[in-house]
């Protein structure tokens, strides 16, 4: 689309009639339940009224009584998802040719992206949270105004809610525009206020801003018959749009000459009820189970607080209070020891009940069946407990295609645990994917903005064969390939792997080491097979003197640069 087109969409539609993208509905109901079921905050709105059974005021009491558990059955998938920024995987972010002034300029913007935390640590932490709340908010990357001459400029992440993201559009899955609408309290005619608007729209090469201006004081840019059409006026250099009586100053921020809209959809999986127009949560697919939770958990909680104790029936002799007839006093109104009841009966376990002692034994009173206690029938309990525990079960299945995180223990088979595996890093593959291309197209930006895109090469790279392994297991594996005599380039990928878990927090540490490593004549080779290299009369000498004088060597490098 050209510029023309989406402003004309913008002033037209967008603006003049309220026009929104075809899905601004479905996807701010979609957000708001989200929150609501991460939150918990809200969520009496998800719970019914039975009207057969329960008035207006005994429904309060049960959205009182109610804690659900929905937000914890959320947490504990979504948490899973938290290991992927803790994953093996490569982080290229260099130049080509190598600049390392421009390299450490692009990691200095890069760790101040998101206030005093770096880029890196909002896709690892901000960005997966808003994948759980609003999968259809975009990440917009704004910059603050800059001197071109003495400074850069410094790119931040600016988030546009769906209630915000009111139009955009793609083509060949490539965004186009993005309009956000901010609203503010505007005062007009002393105390009276109106609700101001602010429209921005980010096209591919810049951003254009139109925001509303106080009809009191823009009523003389009001020429001919604003009721019927917009128009567009400019007064002294400064453009303006009219549409039904309201006023739009319009701006032009410093371009940011990227090609292309610098923002991105927070989510990753595709929506099948909007053809893939829109996202949805990582947990989206278990979100059956969790609407039947909201009802039974309820139920239970009702169930738990009113029912389930034990209730005490009893013998009781009359009120002995003085003046008490039958609950009644003689001298007018209810007794205030037995509260109209009539009867003397215990109220506190520091109480007791005082019979007078008959005359003849055999009308005295056997205390064990004066009061007794009976419970209430538990079954119904058990069965809401045990039908909550499946519907936990059968939500994390739902997401993992596994009941590895669900069930009480894990298959008997190795095999069979292997598979369920392959499931849950199946699931979480496409998250990796997705951390990763949103990650450069974020670094990307950031270099354009800035000015220090030439050359860069920026990537985030997970293996295909994707897995979620500790120090433990690579160890493992290292040691299951070498005693299975598997190749150099085998052990030497493990060895990588353990070095990138071992510098995961220090990349300038890992790059120094892989540097080192292209050097080691010996890499990936075992113990043995080493030892025999250096005993072997065909391999040069200046391979074993480098191996044996390889810590030194590099030292003193070090110390000359």
């Amino acid at each position: 689309m050209t510029k023309e087109q989406i402003l004309d969409r913008l002033t037209n539609e967008v603006i003049h009639n309220g026009a929104r993208h075809p899905f601004y509905r479905y996807v701010c109901d979609l957000a708001d339940k989200y929150r609501r079921y991460t939150t918990g905050i809200g969520m009496e709105k998800d719970l019914e009224q039975f009207a057969m059974r329960e008035d207006a005021e005994a429904f309060a009491q049960r959205v009182r009584i109610t804690k659900h558990v929905v937000p914890a059955a959320i947490n504990s998938v979504s948490k899973v998802k938290y290991k992927i920024p803790r994953a093996n995987y490569r982080r290229i972010l260099t130049y080509d040719p190598p600049n390392d002034t421009k390299q450490a300029e692009i990691e200095n913007v890069l760790s101040r992206f998101w206030g005093t935390q770096s880029l890196d640590t909002y896709f690892s932490t901000r960005w997966l949270e808003i994948d759980d709340t609003d999968p259809n908010a975009f990440i917009v990357v704004e910059f603050t105004e800059f001197d071109n001459v003495e400074q850069r400029a410094e790119p931040y992440p600016f988030e546009v809610d769906s209630h915000k993201a009111v139009d955009y559009a793609h083509e060949n899955n490539v965004l186009q525009y993005l309009v956000c609408l901010l609203k503010f309290p505007m005062p007009i005619k002393g105390d009276e206020k109106h609700e101001g608007e602010k429209y921005t729209v980010y096209l591919q090469n810049e951003t254009v801003v139109f925001t509303e201006l106080n009809p009191e004081t823009s009523a003389g840019l009001i020429v001919g018959d604003s009721d019927k059409a917009p128009y567009f006026e400019q007064r002294d250099g400064v453009n303006y749009f009219v549409s039904r009586k309201r006023v739009f100053q319009i701006d032009t921020p410093t371009p940011h000459n990227i090609g292309a809209a610098p923002a991105f959809q927070a989510g990753y999986t595709r929506d099948l009820a909007t053809n893939g127009y829109t996202y949805t949560a990582f947990y989206h697919a278990g979100l059956p189970y969790l609407e039947k939770l909201i009802k039974t958990t309820s139920e239970l909680d009702l169930t738990m607080c009113l029912s389930a104790f034990p209730f005490r029936a009893e013998y009781a002799p009359p009120c002995d209070a003085d003046g008490c007839y039958h609950g009644e006093l003689t001298t007018g109104g209810q007794c205030h020891t037995c509260k109209g009841t009539g009867h003397k009966s215990v109220t506190s376990a520091q109480e007791k009940i005082v019979l007078t002692m008959p005359r003849e034994s055999a009308d005295m009173v056997d205390l064990d069946k004066l009061i007794i206690f009976k419970s209430p029938d538990t079954g119904i309990l058990e069965f809401q407990k045990n039908y909550i525990r499946e519907m936990l079960a059968a939500f994390k299945e739902a997401v993992f295609n596994s009941d590895v995180f669900s069930k009480a223990e894990v298959s008997d088979t190795a095999t069979g645990k292997n598979l369920e595996y392959q499931n849950v890093y199946d699931t979480l593959y496409p998250t990796a994917q997705a951390f990763a291309g949103k990650w450069q197209f974020a670094v990307e930006t950031c270099a354009k903005i800035t000015g220090l895109d030439a050359g860069l090469i920026a990537q985030l790279i997970f293996s295909k064969d994707f897995k979620l392994k500790g120090m433990e297991a690579l160890l493992l594996d290292l040691e299951t390939a070498k005693r299975s005599q598997a190749g150099p380039s085998v052990i030497r990928a493990i060895q990588e792997d353990i070095q990138r878990l071992i510098y995961a927090d220090n990349p300038t540490e890992f790059n120094r080491w892989q540097v080192k490593e292209s050097f080691n004549p010996f890499s990936g080779k075992s113990a043995d097979e080493i030892a025999m290299a250096l005993t072997d009369s065909t391999i040069p000498a200046k391979y074993k003197v480098l191996y044996n004088m390889f810590g030194v060597i590099f030292d003193e490098i070090a110390q000359t640069n």
